[in-house]
């Protein structure tokens, strides 16, 4: 079930994200979203899972921004990636805010030769992790003029095959750039390797269907006691807390598909019944499923 659950729910994607903002653009795996040019609906202060890679650059403003479990407030040349499938929510309180999201998929990651000729500037992508920097001014101005050239081919219409590849080009050069960052930086090869890494891969693959603290720490063959002080110290979150918070996001993926009931969901989440999702929901959100539905 599980595995149905994450399959089914990796819901919004490049192609209905074109479509709800009007534009017309004949390459279904590259968009380039602007706050400013486009409006989406369901792209903003509402829990979604996507099959793309979201590369996010903040120009002006506070963008809040929640991936999985964890926080991010992003001011001016602030730069993150979100992998695949992971839950993300994007929300800013007022128009005083610009930011441009490259959204791409695996797939024209391979088809760029990135992960071929190029693959240590992928690395970090294929980690599956939240990767936050702060650019440089300059830096940070480079890819916004990269994304803005890509974006105008894209609005000319993709006619021939040299367009494609010099897009191709730019999209190298865009992540040659980020990859300045990471190589000066050893952050995401320490978290790889940290016990809390592990923790988050582990919950991802389980919440489903484990919900103890116990099941984690026999898998990571420590005591969950330290785990729940190692994550607390480090995150401000303890173990129980991470698990909360992911199934009351999976819940928020689901209770905005109106054709499933409540009951439903409560199946899928693998309650007992409706009456103890509902209890835990509301516990946890501060909302009724019901009153969350409809707000």
């Amino acid at each position: 079930m599980e595995n149905m659950i994450n399959a089914q729910f990796q819901n919004i994607e490049i192609p209905g994200i074109i479509q709800d903002i009007g534009i017309n653009q004949n390459i279904p795996d590259l968009l380039i979203y602007d706050s400013l040019n486009h409006e989406s609906g369901f792209l903003r202060d509402k829990p979604f899972r996507s099959k793309h890679f979201s590369v996010v650059i903040v120009l002006h403003g506070i963008l809040d921004l929640k991936v999985n479990l964890f926080e991010y407030q992003l001011e001016k040349n602030d730069v993150i990636i979100i992998p695949p499938s992971a839950i993300r929510q994007i929300s800013w309180k007022n128009d005083n805010i610009h930011f441009v999201s490259l959204l791409f998929t695996p797939d024209f990651l391979q088809k760029s030769g990135v992960m071929g000729k190029y693959f240590n500037v992928a690395s970090f992508l294929k980690e599956g992790l939240m990767s936050y920097r702060q650019m440089e001014q300059e830096d940070h101005q480079i890819l916004v003029q990269l994304t803005g050239i890509i974006n105008s081919i894209l609005d000319s219409k993709v006619n021939h095959d040299s367009d494609l590849e010099v897009i191709r080009n730019l999209f190298r050069a865009i992540l040659l750039k980020l990859k300045q960052y990471y190589d000066n930086l050893e952050t995401d090869q320490e978290i790889s390797g940290t016990i809390i890494y592990k923790f988050i891969k582990l919950l991802s693959e389980h919440y489903l269907l484990h919900r103890e603290v116990t099941f984690y720490a026999e898998r990571l063959h420590i005591h969950e006691k330290y785990l729940t002080q190692l994550l607390k110290r480090k995150t401000g979150k303890t173990a129980r807390q991470f698990i909360i918070d992911m199934v009351v996001l999976e819940a928020k993926v689901l209770l905005d598909y109106r054709s499933f009931s409540v009951k439903e969901i409560a199946d899928r989440l693998n309650f007992e019944n409706q009456f103890h999702f509902s209890r835990f929901f509301k516990q946890y959100s501060g909302f009724s499923p019901t009153a969350y539905r409809n707000q």
